[in-house]
C-alpha cells in the first residue's frame, strides 16, 4: 500500500512539472466551473496519458472537477457528479488506446444499455468553462436525463443558443438538457398580439414549439377550457387579467392533472400555500400523478405584457436533492440552483439576467 501512494505522489509530481503548475494551482483552477457554494467540497482529479485518474484533492460533496489539460488547445475545465466517475475512467482509457471520439461514445452507450456501466441518474449535473483560454472563458451547464425526449419533456432538440436550454442526443442514455448563453428577453409581437390570448399565452414557450402548442385557461370556478388544440406536448396559459402584473406560462401536458387540482382548490377561496400544501399531499397520497423528471415549465413575466421576458424556466425533478444531483440549493451566481429540495415539488430553476 506505501508503495502505491508512493507511486501516486510520484505520478503527480511529474505531471506538475510537465505542465508548470503546483497541485493547488490546478484546483483553484479546475473547481472555477463550480457555483461558489459547491467549490470547496469538490474532489479534484486529472487524468494520464494512459487514461488513468490521479486524486489531487478529495472532496465531502458529490462533485468532482478536471483541471485544463495543458496538451489540448484553448482552455476547458469540467466538474461532474461522482457517478460519472465508472463511465469517465472506461472512456478515458479506450481514448488512451487510439480509439476515435466517435467510437468511444458508441461503445460506451453499448455498456450503459447492456448495464456493464451505470446508468446516469436523472438530474446529475456537468458543469463547463470553456474558450480560447481562461480569460474569456464562459459556462455551459448539462443536466442528465436519460433516455428523455422532446415530448416527455417539452423541450426543443435544436441547438438554438438565443432560447439557451434544448435537449441534446434525444432518446438515448446520453440524453441530457444543455444551458448555455441567454436567453432573448422580451419575445418579438406585433400589436395584434396584445389582445390574442392564444398569442400572448405561447410566447412563453421556445419559439421552435409554439405553433404546436395546446392553449388552454381557467375560469372562475377552476373549469379548464382549450382554446386551441395543439399538436406537442406543451400547454399554455394566457395571463389572468384578474392578478396583478402579466404572467404566461406553458408546462409540460403530464403537468395538466396536478394543475386541475390546484385551480380547484384555488376556486374555494384558499391562499397560494395551502393550494401547494393540499397538492403536496395529493401527490403523496397517489391522488395525482407524480411529475417525471426533465418535465419543464417555461414562465413569461413583468410589469406588463411590453416588458414582459422569458426569464425563470423550471425542470421538475421530483424527491432530487444536492448530493443527488450536484446542484446547490440556494440561489447560485449564474441562475441554476435546485429547489424544494428533496420533496415531490424539487426542481431546477434556471433564471436569467
Amino acid at each position: 500500500m506505501k508503495r502505491v501512494a508512493l507511486t501516486c505522489t510520484i505520478l503527480v509530481v511529474i505531471a506538475n512539472l510537465a505542465s508548470g503548475q503546483t497541485t493547488e494551482e490546478k484546483i483553484s483552477q479546475a473547481i472555477k466551473a463550480l457555483p461558489e457554494s459547491m467549490r470547496a467540497g469538490a474532489s479534484v482529479v486529472e487524468y494520464d496519458a494512459m487514461g488513468y485518474r490521479t486524486v489531487l484533492r478529495e472532496g465531502t460533496n458529490s462533485l468532482v472537477c478536471e483541471p485544463d489539460d495543458p496538451t489540448v488547445e484553448g482552455f476547458r475545465v469540467t466538474c461532474y457528479h461522482q457517478n460519472r466517475i465508472a463511465r469517465l475512467n472506461f472512456e478515458r482509457q479506450l481514448a488512451a488506446s487510439g480509439k476515435s471520439a466517435a467510437e468511444v461514445f458508441q461503445t460506451r452507450s453499448a455498456k450503459v444499455d447492456a448495464g456493464e456501466l451505470p446508468l446516469p441518474v436523472a438530474g446529475q449535473m456537468g458543469y463547463f468553462l470553456g474558450g480560447a483560454n481562461e480569460a474569456s472563458a464562459a459556462p455551459t451547464r448539462s443536466v442528465r436525463l436519460p433516455y428523455a425526449t422532446a415530448a416527455s419533456t417539452g423541450l426543443p432538440t435544436g441547438t438554438d443558443e438565443s432560447e439557451g436550454v434544448w435537449l441534446m442526443q434525444a432518446g438515448t442514455n446520453r440524453a441530457h438538457i444543455m444551458i448555455v448563453g441567454t436567453p432573448s428577453g422580451t419575445p418579438p409581437m406585433d400589436s395584434s398580439t396584445e389582445t390574442d390570448k392564444v398569442a400572448t399565452a405561447v410566447l412563453a414557450a421556445p419559439a421552435a414549439l409554439r405553433a404546436g402548442a395546446t392553449v388552454v385557461d381557467y375560469d372562475e370556478n377552476g373549469d379548464r377550457h382549450i382554446l386551441r388544440q395543439g399538436t406537442n406536448t406543451l400547454v399554455c396559459e394566457p395571463d389572468d387579467p384578474n392578478t396583478e402584473g402579466f404572467t404566461a406560462w406553458c408546462y409540460q401536458e403530464g403537468h395538466v392533472s396536478r394543475v386541475n387540482f390546484e385551480k380547484k382548490v384555488a376556486a374555494a377561496s384558499n391562499e397560494r400555500a395551502e393550494v401547494f400544501r393540499q397538492r403536496v399531499q395529493a401527490v403523496e397520497a397517489g391522488k395525482i400523478p407524480l411529475p417525471v423528471a426533465g418535465q419543464m415549465q417555461y414562465i413569461l413575466s413583468g410589469d406588463s405584457l411590453g416588458n414582459a421576458t422569458r426569464r425563470g424556466q423550471v425542470a421538475r425533478l421530483p424527491y432530487a436533492t444536492s448530493a443527488s444531483t450536484g446542484l446547490p440549493e440556494e440561489r447560485s451566481h449564474d441562475g441554476i440552483w435546485l429547489m424544494q429540495a428533496g420533496t415531490n415539488r424539487a426542481h431546477i430553476m434556471i433564471m436569467r439576467p
